[in-house]
């Protein structure tokens, strides 16, 4: 047996080697400066820190000993109790493990790796933890860099892949077609008889032309097809599609216009941009199954490497809608040739690819925006014209007399109007509702003078219109025109010019108005 005095010595000896390793330890602790090592007592307070934890946090050991450990959590993780779940997970299974945003002593943020473990004496009972933080954001934005540059990548290759394979069905569905034309084409030479099997044929033919125009769009997503290049002025061109598209959409669907009056001039194919315009609106109209609002808007940009790297003037065209919009994955998806969420027979899924294709072939990109429930907005980066880019347009030679907001629905009326307006020397502001009309006004637009239809639809007339425009501003001179003659004697106190109207008319109902003499050449 030992004696007393040899066990007490053991003990002192035994006593020596946990002070040597405790202090080898703390030495080993302090060295550490990539990460935070630092011990909690079982309610949360800091109760050691390391070099590591003051270079990454930012705080000093008398300025943090003691206090709680949730001042490293962002307000939003706090109010939600973040610090107090992460401790009773560690609590409850011994270790807590984690990545998430963490807020340094001068308030800027870092991406934490979180380990927290419980630490037990010997009895089993919880004496407090010790956690370990490291700073990952740099290591995540490179991540997220990666991922980035990957997943553009892969989408490029499919693209094109997809691409190719619509180019060769492209070349034998062209075929078919020709084959349809002409024996369409035959037939109706020879016809003797009835003008009904002539509608027929009418319709055989048209539906072929249409498919012909599809095919020449697959050729240009492939790009295996040049298209036919030429500078277009917008203003006209814009004009022309809404007159086209309007009475291709529902009847429960209003469409709104807004575009800028100093558009610039862009280099494309006239045909490709108004069936490209048709397809994202027909995709819009398709959204809206209980009736909505279809929106177009076209204003200048100087892009900056965004979207799809772009840098320099473009126009961008957007196609908004109040439909079902879609969600994150169909969006990914969404310009994919034969991609579609329609039932079958609904849809080919080829209208936003060939979009995509026209988009890409004359330099430019499209991009959508798009939450579920919340509508769609597609926009379409159109390169401006070199040759005319910071131009000012010239109006008829002449200085403008001010600008007119003129409110038509009727867009052939609306355009033989602006007509007139231009030769009186006036530039024209359309919009085909009340509800635009407002909306402009809103935005800033202030005109000379307001030009407006009484019967408009959407719900408010141009009546009610006037009214407004009276009550928000006053001093805006306002010229009503009506076809019907029960309008013409109501009490509403606005000078009306009756329809039909020459110009003679409308210039001496403007000079009414604005008192002063509008000559007519």
């Amino acid at each position: 047996m030992r004696t007393r005095k040899e066990l007490s010595g053991l003990a002192t000896t035994e006593k020596a080697r946990e002070r040597i390793s405790d202090e080898a330890f703390r030495r080993l602790v302090e060295s550490i400066v990539d990460y935070a090592i630092y011990m909690l007592d079982p309610d949360g307070h800091v109760t050691s820190w390391n070099p590591g934890a003051e270079r990454i946090k930012g705080y000093g050991p008398h300025e943090i000993m003691g206090e709680h450990f949730s001042r490293f959590y962002s307000d939003e993780d706090r109010e939600v109790g973040t610090p107090k779940k992460v401790l009773d997970i560690a609590r409850r299974d011994g270790r807590f493990e984690g990545e998430g945003w963490r807020v340094r002593k001068d308030g800027t943020r870092f991406w934490a790796s979180v380990v927290i473990d419980a630490i037990h004496d010997d009895q089993g009972k919880l004496v407090g933890f010790a956690k370990i933080t490291r700073d990952m954001t740099e290591k995540r934005e490179a991540q997220l860099r990666l991922e980035e540059s990957r997943e553009q990548l892969f989408r490029s290759q499919k693209m094109e892949a997809l691409g190719q394979l619509t180019g060769g069905l492209a070349h034998d569905f062209n075929n078919l077609l020709t084959a349809i034309l002409g024996a369409t084409e035959l037939a109706i030479r020879n016809i003797d008889n009835p003008d009904k099997v002539r509608r027929m044929l009418d319709g055989v033919r048209n539906s072929a032309q249409r498919g012909a125009g599809l095919t020449k769009q697959l050729l240009a997503f492939a790009r295996a097809q040049q298209l036919e290049i030429k500078q277009i002025d917008l203003k006209a061109f814009f004009a022309d599609v809404t007159t086209l598209l309007r009475p291709s959409l529902r009847s429960n669907i209003e469409v709104v216009t807004e575009f800028s009056d100093q558009l610039w001039p862009i280099d494309a194919d006239a045909g490709a941009l108004e069936l490209a315009i048709l397809n994202l609106a027909f995709n819009a109209r398709d959204a809206m199954k209980e009736g909505g609002m279809l929106k177009l808007t076209a204003h200048n940009v100087v892009l900056n490497g965004t979207p799809e790297g772009l840098k320099g003037e473009h126009v961008a065209l957007q196609v908004s809608d109040t439909g079902e919009g879609m969600s994150t994955e169909v969006m990914d998806r969404v310009f994919e040739p034969f991609f579609t969420t329609k039932s079958f027979g609904e849809g080919t899924g080829l209208g936003l690819s060939q979009v995509f294709g026209f988009s890409k072939q004359i330099g430019g990109a499209i991009a959508v925006d798009s939450k579920p429930g919340k509508g769609a907005t597609f926009t379409l980066y159109l390169p401006a014209s070199k040759s005319t880019v910071g131009t000012e347009p010239k109006l008829n030679g002449a200085q403008s007399l001010g600008r007119v907001l003129l409110v038509e629905d009727d867009m052939l009326v609306a355009e033989l109007t602006a007509g007139m307006l231009a030769e009186l020397g006036f530039d024209s502001i359309v919009a085909h509702s009340a509800k635009e009309a407002l909306e402009r006004l809103a935005g800033g637009d202030r005109p000379s003078l307001v030009l407006s239809d009484i019967i408009m639809p959407g719900g408010i007339s141009g009546i009610e219109l006037a009214r407004k425009v009276r009550d928000r501003f006053p001093e805006l001179p306002i010229v009503l025109t009506t076809g019907y003659s029960e309008q013409l004697s109501s009490g509403h106190g606005f000078p009306i010019l009756q329809k039909p109207y020459e110009m003679d008319a409308l210039a001496g109902a403007i000079s009414e108005v604005l008192k002063t003499e509008i000559a007519v050449s």
